[in-house]
């Protein structure tokens, strides 16, 4: 999508205020990449902390991932909005998707830019050797799995994903076992129906839970993930399906869910204020149709009782999507 450069008021100094800040902070913490490899040493209290830092550093990246190595195995947990190590934590307003409690000497983490349909900042995902990720697909599905693995759109490579067609796990569910033995935890994430194989992977698995995606979609980059006890919760977009695929449960997922739809609203409102601004400079342009777009969707997206139905959410977006794109030449686009 093409962005357009202007002047901008006062009002929209939110905006760069953060890319401002984000990279003078990156260049204050970047040292925290080379002392976190030394982390094996580190209080629980510096733990939290150079872990938050790393995050904090990820923020300028529309992409990123690193293994973390520590000289000593280290536990900590990411719950609603904490770090917690020891009995130390520390309050992080980042978006991060985890396991409850992550163990080992090696920890990874990765990021990716939200843009719904402009950036809202960066989601955060961490794993470590515990749990591996089995994605399955059926014929419908197949080219969606595999670009989940293997696209800008996949999980962290770093992470630890296999994928299996719904033939083999009916012919030969023993060789999956054996080649995920290693690993504590196996969560299955279905692209098709899981019903005809969740006895059998209960007879063979001891330590394992089942992900079901659906959408109405055929790229599946928007739908509803139901987890391992029934609970259903939207996703838009594939950064926030892999938040889902990586979460803890379904109420840890919901959490950061609302933390991103807050800051969507927020910016949502700067971006309402520039087309406000744009009209005023503009008169011979018509900014209208995304002032009534942008002002619907902030409001929409600011009330968690609208997030139940993916459908409603994507249709407020492209109406800010056509709007915008509806601009252009001598009527600069808002985004």
């Amino acid at each position: 999508m093409t962005h357009h450069k202007g002047q901008l008021s006062s009002g929209f100094n939110y905006i760069f205020a953060l890319i401002i800040g984000s990279i003078v902070f990156m260049f204050f913490v970047g040292f925290a990449y080379q002392y976190l490899d030394f982390a094996g040493s580190l209080s629980a209290a510096e733990l939290v902390s150079s872990l938050d830092d790393e995050f904090a550093a990820f923020s300028v990246s529309d992409s990123a991932e690193k293994a973390l190595e520590f000289s000593s195995s280290i536990t900590f947990r990411v719950y609603e909005g904490q770090l917690m190590s020891e009995g130390q934590s520390k309050n992080i307003d980042h978006a991060i998707f985890s396991p409850f409690e992550l163990e080992g000497d090696h920890i990874y983490i990765a990021t990716k830019s939200l843009e719904v349909p402009y950036r809202v900042g960066n989601l955060f995902y961490i794993t470590d050797d515990h749990t591996v990720y089995i994605l399955v697909y059926d014929e419908t599905s197949q080219e969606v799995v595999e670009s989940l693995q293997s696209s800008y759109n996949s999980l962290p490579s770093s992470f630890p994903v296999e994928i299996v067609s719904t033939t083999q796990l009916s012919t030969d569910l023993q060789t999956l076992y054996e080649l995920t033995a290693s690993y504590d935890h196996v969560r299955f994430i279905f692209f098709s129906d899981s019903e005809d194989y969740i006895d059998s992977i209960a007879e063979i698995f001891p330590d394992y839970d089942i992900l079901q995606v659906s959408s109405t979609l055929e790229d599946y980059s928007s739908g509803e993930v139901e987890f391992a006890d029934g609970t259903s919760i939207v996703y838009i977009s594939y950064p926030l399906l892999i938040g889902a695929m990586v979460s803890f449960d379904a109420a840890s997922y919901s959490y950061n869910f609302n933390l991103v739809f807050e800051k969507l609203s927020r910016v949502s409102g700067v971006y309402y204020d520039k087309a406000k601004f744009l009209s005023a400079r503009l008169p011979e342009c018509d900014y209208a149709p995304i002032k009534t777009a942008l002002n619907n969707y902030q409001t929409f997206v600011g009330d968690p009782e609208n997030y139940d139905s993916y459908s409603s959410l994507l249709a407020k977006l492209a109406l800010v999507e056509d709007a915008n794109s509806n601009l252009g030449g001598d009527c600069p686009e808002v985004y």
